[in-house]
């Protein structure tokens, strides 16, 4: 890592053999215990259906260290290895130093092609969040409505596409100018942000961190030990923002004793830059595809009002919407993901408005602890 580093800073490039450390944070639904047997069938079985087209090999080979487990892989984009922590069973962290085409390669199928694995997903909050962990150095705008539009014309209501790097110390001057009525700002969407750490009490160890909202951390610097701690933090963040939702969020019975009660609350996305069809919207969130992995269906109530029972491709458990041009709600099922509403919400603010936010209870999802569910009714 401090080899690359230094062959970036005095060159401007890398040496054709060599690349910058990233890692990856991926969700996963192992199944069964929870245990190792368990993590490595699934693997198995992911990188089997995932990348047997394009890959000359790919195998999964075990260490050591239980939970601890490699993946290589030999597709036409090159070798891979990926070194993959699994100590917690449900998000795993994936490190490499190959190239980022076949890395990135390798894990978008996994992810994208297997069920119980998907990416993380980070809104824009959160990688606010991350920006304030060191001096916040650079960062990388993604807006995109055309998948919404009907046409290649242009959108005559404003931007269909704003896509922006910069990299300096005036990153966040240049953010909150851009966010300023009369700018930009529902189409100031954060993608990426460029953050600098120092390991303390270490002579000035530091690495540079672009955190993305895909879950890809790429780090150039001096110390790996820096870099896990920053991915360490992040983890754990999402983590427990995915736990909340779930705690609170999910409808489901409860009983006690004699009686029952119903707990869960729906959760609401607000959507500021409206003026969407609920049917367009629902045609572009219920066909299956990517980046949104849902399929349902849209049963009209009103013209502007549409009830879905859907189906999240991820892990495949079922859950309800009600859409409108404002707002879109969440009714998430007893055993649903909590990763179906960071992605929906963090793709929303990719291709419709960057001001798009989830709240629980009037409070943004990254503000929910576990203990803040309520019961919605109590039946004796």
């Amino acid at each position: 890592m401090a080899k690359s580093y230094v062959e970036l800073r005095d060159a401007q490039q890398l040496k054709p053999e060599s690349s910058l450390v990233k890692t990856y944070m991926i969700e996963a639904h192992v199944g069964g215990t929870g245990s190792h047997d368990d993590l490595m069938r699934l693997l198995r079985d992911a990188v089997a259906s995932a990348c047997q087209a394009g890959a000359k090999r790919a195998e999964v080979l075990e260490t050591d260290e239980e939970r601890f487990v490699l993946l290589d892989v030999q597709a036409r984009l090159g070798a891979t290895r990926l070194y993959v922590d699994a100590s917690d069973a449900r998000f795993w962290l994936a490190h490499s130093m190959d190239h980022s085409t076949a890395v990135d390669w390798v894990v978008d199928r996994l992810t994208s092609v297997t069920p119980d694995l998907d990416t993380a997903w980070l809104p824009v909050a959160l990688l606010e969040e991350m920006a304030q962990k060191g001096s916040f150095r650079g960062l990388g705008l993604d807006y995109d409505r055309r998948p919404f539009l009907d046409c290649d014309d242009d959108d005559a209501e404003g931007v269909s596409y704003f896509k922006m790097q910069l990299w300096g110390n005036r990153a966040h001057d240049v953010l909150a100018r851009l966010r300023q009525d009369g700018a930009f700002p529902h189409e100031t969407t954060l993608a990426k942000v460029k953050v600098k750490s120092w390991l303390d009490g270490h002579d000035g160890a530091f690495t540079v961190d672009d955190v993305k909202f895909n879950g890809k951390v790429t780090a150039r610097g001096t110390s790996f030990q820096c870099h896990n701690n920053l991915v360490t933090d992040l983890y754990r963040r999402y983590a427990a923002m995915i736990g909340a939702i779930e705690a609170v969020g999910r409808v489901r019975w409860e009983y006690d004793d004699s009686r029952a009660r119903l707990r869960g609350t729906p959760v609401h996305l607000h959507i500021p830059k409206h003026g969407l069809d609920p049917a367009d919207l629902c045609a572009r969130l219920f066909t299956c595809g990517s980046p949104f992995r849902l399929w349902g269906l849209p049963v009209p109530i009103s013209p502007d009002y549409y009830r879905v029972c859907a189906v999240d491709l991820h892990v495949g458990h079922a859950l309800d919407f009600e859409v409108s041009p404002e707002w879109v709600r969440v009714y998430l099922g007893p055993e649903t993901c909590g990763n179906t509403v960071v992605r929906l919400l963090t793709n929303l603010q990719h291709s419709l408005d960057a001001r798009t936010e989830a709240r629980i209870h009037g409070r943004s999802i990254s503000e929910l602890q576990p203990a803040d569910g309520e019961p919605l009714h109590r039946h004796v």
